[in-house]
């Protein structure tokens, strides 16, 4: 694998067992993603987006393909490697600062003090260390989970649907503070969503995955100067270029089902 690439996907599969059947979630993805890239990932509900970031963290196993980051195998969850979800899982009985702390382990009171409080101002919950879950709002504590993948300095930050449950203009102010800490830290990160305008606004690339089993479609290389103009009429033609992907999947299934009712 070249050296520029910090995660390497080929030919991966994926098959869970459901109810005793082989249920095929991933078909033959090949992905590299180069150091310092925010890789947005977009597709149908279902169709093995989150299984693949899981794949690339290791929290979930595979048997056929290959998956490296930063030139290895991946055959589990490293410190390289960090992961937020779409709740934000703080432990509500710690503090933030507890929180941020919860993965730094074996390091000196002071030194983790230091690292805590750096992470708690990059995410601006300085002054918030000493709260509780509970209360924050949802924004603050999607910060706070972001401050706690990244206390560890990991290379790759994957995100699986962070900003989803947040309201519309919580989500914009999050877009914008994950996009500064991304060039600020040059983080690669990898984010799954289902908001097209939210892949297009922060993506460096667009993966456009098919309905299950999960394909690749189409990569889509953005244009930064456009991608952050949203009333555009080169943001709407990304938009209608993925929608079109979109569409084209639920045609496919609806002439399937006919076909299928029709025996």
């Amino acid at each position: 694998m070249s050296k520029e690439f910090i995660i390497n996907v080929e030919h991966l599969n994926k098959t869970f067992n459901v109810n005793k059947k082989e249920m095929e979630v991933l078909h033959d993805i090949t992905l590299q993603i180069k150091k310092g890239e925010f890789i947005t990932i977009v597709g149908h509900s279902g169709c093995g987006k989150s299984t693949l970031l899981k794949i690339m963290c290791g929290l979930v196993e595979y048997e056929d393909g290959i998956v490296e980051r930063n030139g290895h195998k991946v055959d589990g969850p490293g410190p390289n490697c960090g992961m937020v979800f779409q709740e934000h899982r703080l432990l509500p009985w710690l503090k933030i600062k507890d929180n941020v702390a919860f993965g730094l382990k074996g390091m000196p009171k002071e030194e983790k003090d230091s690292v805590v409080k750096r992470h708690l101002e990059m995410v601006g919950l300085d002054g918030f260390e000493n709260s509780y879950p509970s209360q924050l709002s949802g924004g603050m504590s999607q910060r706070a989970a972001i401050a706690r993948g990244l206390a560890n300095n990991p290379t790759i930050l994957l995100l699986d649907e962070p900003f989803g449950a947040l309201d519309a203009l919580t989500k914009i102010q999050m877009q914008n503070e994950i996009l500064r800490i991304q060039k600020n830290e040059k983080t690669t990160m990898v984010m799954v969503t289902h908001d097209i305008e939210e892949a297009i606004y922060l993506g460096d690339r667009i993966v456009v995955m098919s309905a299950r089993p999960g394909e690749i479609k189409d990569i889509i290389q953005v244009d930064p100067y456009v991608s952050k103009k949203r009333n555009s009429a080169g943001f709407a033609a990304y938009k209608k270029r993925i929608y079109d992907y979109f569409f084209e999947d639920t045609e496919q299934k609806y002439q399937q089902d006919i076909n299928e009712l029709a025996i």
